[in-house]
């Protein structure tokens, strides 16, 4: 039988007639492998039942790990906007999205307007999974932090950008050259694997990963994020551009796209109050204070990079309609795509992260998702359909439309 991709491509020799019957035909497969899977699956309630989280202590209540988790005993007033909840599911279905994460936060406070997931017992969003290049990130903005001229100087490599070798660390004597913002916006593993060694070195990127907060746990209940620089320059190059070595949870990610918008790394919640069966105020766990990571300019100046990833790069046609025309209209996102194979679940591991709008942001989006051997819609598809339904209603798209998922 052929893949969905496989059968797109040769719709396009075929008729009008052609087509129709290829389409129809396609639609009934959907319909009853739908059916056949809904037949399989568990009851939504127990899908959406992840682990529980680890007890607090007695002058605290027990949270769920994830919104929408059942919780016994207490009632819990959350951050999240049931109406985009409900639209974020909506995107996920549409893009029949069989393992997947999407967290939305007001990254001015760390609040979660919307998370959803499509199954939390295969795929726990309490778990780390392969980092992939949104290591790139943090790669970036510690080199410009050590060596700001490292933006102005073009990075050389040989052959496939995406192919990394033990020689393809050091630059080559002759190749291609493209700037940092490209070698950023096209996630080129060579480039960033050679400034892993040359410019900064396993003890400034390990510092850098560990100041972003990823060795810590974004969140209670959740797993600390783990660094493996490894002992020689090639698994120090493949730890900085995102190929090994580097795990995070679905939390991070987004906790990430949060710093990006001021500088200050704050923990993620969705928790505002809690109280027993009496109405009584329960404690709740006590919040990180807020850290500055990047210096506001720092971090204006990698938004203003990670522009090209959905103008012109990796996430291009994500953000674009189908005539070719910006999805978001004049709302302009920085973002950062990735992509790595990884086990338990087994798949490839696509990640977006990204704030809009980039000049002034006043919301971050992480996605992940576990694509098998057929799927219909990549991280940056999600992502992008995400951000439209939070800035656009008929037909028109405007930054302050975020504040009414926050109100």
């Amino acid at each position: 039988m052929p893949s969905w991709r496989e059968a797109q491509r040769r719709s396009r020799g075929l008729t009008f007639r052609g087509r129709l019957t290829l389409v129809v035909a396609l639609g009934l497969l959907a319909l009853v492998a739908g059916a056949i899977s809904a037949a399989l699956a568990p009851p939504p309630d127990v899908a959406a039942r992840p682990p529980a989280a680890e007890t607090p202590g007695s002058d605290e209540v027990a949270l769920p790990t994830r919104p929408g988790q059942p919780v016994a005993g207490p009632r819990l007033e959350t951050t999240l906007n049931p109406e985009l909840t409900e639209r974020v599911h909506r995107v996920l279905e549409r893009g029949r999205v069989a393992l997947g994460h999407v967290i939305v936060l007001e990254p001015s406070s760390g609040r979660v307007l919307a998370w959803a997931s499509t199954d939390p017992d295969r795929f726990p969003a309490t778990r780390t999974y392969p980092a992939a290049s949104l290591v790139k990130v943090v790669t970036a903005a510690a080199a410009l932090h050590h060596d700001p001229a490292v933006a102005e100087r073009p990075c050389r490599y040989a052959g496939n950008p995406y192919r990394l070798t033990r020689s393809r660390v050091d630059p080559p004597r002759r190749g291609h050259e493209i700037s940092l913002r490209k070698a950023l916006a096209m996630s080129n593993n060579q480039c960033f694997a050679q400034i892993a060694v040359h410019t900064l070195g396993a003890g400034a990127l390990l510092d850098a990963l560990s100041r972003f907060g990823w060795l810590e746990p974004p969140a209670p209940g959740y797993a600390a994020g783990s660094v493996d620089a490894g002992a020689d320059s090639y698994a120090l190059g493949k730890l900085g551009c995102g190929l090994s070595g580097c795990r995070i949870t679905p939390l991070h990610a987004a906790q990430l796209a949060g710093t990006l918008s001021d500088g200050m790394l704050r923990e993620p919640h969705w928790i505002e109050r809690a109280y027993d069966s009496d109405g009584v105020p329960l404690a709740l766990p006590e919040q990180r204070p807020p850290r500055r990571v990047l210096t506001p300019e720092l971090a204006a100046r990698l938004r203003d990079m990670m522009v090209d990833t959905t103008a012109r790069g990796t996430a291009r046609s994500a953000f674009r309609d189908r005539r070719g025309r910006p999805l978001l209209g004049e709302i302009r996102v920085a973002g950062k795509t990735g992509s790595l194979s990884g086990k338990n679940p087994d798949g490839r591991y696509e990640w977006f992260m990204g704030t809009a709008p980039a000049e002034a942001p006043n919301v971050a989006i992480a996605v992940v998702l576990v694509q098998g051997d057929l799927w219909w819609r990549n991280a940056s598809q999600i992502a992008a359909e995400v951000l439209k339904q939070v800035y656009c209603e008929k037909g028109r798209c405007q930054p302050e439309a975020a504040a009414r998922w926050s109100s």
